[in-house]
């Protein structure tokens, strides 16, 4: 059985801290080792604790919502499985401890993309049955027990969300060859497909589709033919196109606040981050640079955004003020860092 290794070297003496940790984090994995790899970045110190160390790929973290616990997805068993974690706030050198290692799924076939939910101990996420070349969404406990297929149709779905409130979850269908946003109850079981314009391809982000109140999402649609961003109310209602450009929108999320949404654009030959001001329709460059930047995420400080580039001639994870300024490497490595996911904001 293969261990966990956490980079403790040296520390063996460390007491865990009783606060929590107080400055910014992300975690993401990157192939420093043999393989790719779960680490743990400050953002403002430049810090970086690896999680875990084997020659197996581990991606795909996600991050519980009081910051204790880590799912992550693994090959080590020899199809992809969702792994939980302890996570161990120690502060000096070594800043994370992790612990208590777990498979959750043991299961035949390939699972992704899980999410922990926001209100309860709850694990959504999906599962790719090979015999049916088939996704479909599932739904656990914390300790992986009583596993519940939420959607089991013979199309494909993936990319579930919760939404704030942790009653219902939104997740992305295929329906007759095109990509459809779905609603799902979780008391009720109510399915409901609330793009409904089986035409064109409507898009969630792999980030935070949802306001803050839960009633509305941002999607990416190419109803009008290319790709632009969409603002919408979750029964369907209030459709506004927020993009009318002819390039590329994609990628959008909401701001902690649902003032802006940032989003991915082409507009200028190459991907960059752009803000837009929902209320006034004003849309801002970002990152203005000729590498490539894509897959913005805000901080839950409303102060930051958290962005993926290639500028470095590899894949870096960079952080920048919401008015642009700052850009900061944060994993600063030859080789490549990404899939990564933004720490709850705690108070110490």
């Amino acid at each position: 059985m293969v261990s966990l290794y956490i980079l403790l070297q040296g520390c063996e003496s460390a007491i865990s801290m009783k606060s929590n940790y107080i400055d910014p984090q992300i975690i993401f994995s990157s192939r420093r080792w043999w393989n790719y790899d779960i680490f743990v970045a400050d953002i403002n110190h430049g810090f970086i604790t690896q999680i875990t160390k084997n020659k197996w790929i581990d991606f795909n973290p996600s991050i519980s919502p009081d910051g204790t616990k880590l799912l992550f997805v693994s090959d080590r068993d020899g199809n992809r499985e969702i792994y939980i974690t302890d996570l161990e706030w120690l502060d000096g050198y070594s800043q994370w401890r992790a612990t208590n290692l777990t498979n959750l799924t043991n299961s035949n076939e390939n699972d992704w993309t899980p999410i922990f939910s926001p209100i309860d101990e709850k694990i959504v996420f999906s599962t790719y049955f090979p015999n049916e070349d088939n996704y479909d969404i599932m739904i656990m406990n914390i300790d992986g027990t009583n596993k519940k297929n939420l959607t089991n149709t013979s199309s494909y779905e993936k990319f579930p969300q919760f939404s704030p409130d942790g009653s219902f979850i939104i997740y992305q269908g295929w329906k007759g060859g095109k990509m459809e946003i779905f609603f799902t109850g979780l008391l009720d079981g109510n399915v409901e497909n609330i793009s409904r314009n089986i035409g064109s391809n409507d898009i969630l982000p792999h980030g935070n589709a949802f306001s803050p109140d839960g009633q509305s999402i941002v999607f990416t649609s190419d109803r009008d033919s290319n790709r632009n961003i969409y603002l919408m109310n979750i029964n369907s209602t209030n459709l506004i196109q927020l993009t009318t450009h002819i390039s590329s929108d994609y990628e959008p999320v909401f701001s902690p606040d649902g003032q802006y949404v940032v989003f991915t654009s082409e507009r200028d030959g190459n991907k960059e981050i752009y803000l837009i001001d929902i209320v006034s329709g004003n849309i801002k460059n970002l990152t203005k640079n000729p590498g490539d930047d894509w897959n913005p995420r805000f901080y839950d400080d409303n102060m930051k955004i958290i962005f993926q580039s290639s500028r470095d001639g590899n894949w870096e994870i960079y952080s920048m003020d919401l008015s642009g300024r700052n850009q900061t490497n944060l994993t600063n490595h030859p080789s490549t860092d990404y899939s990564f996911v933004i720490f709850p904001l705690l108070n110490p």
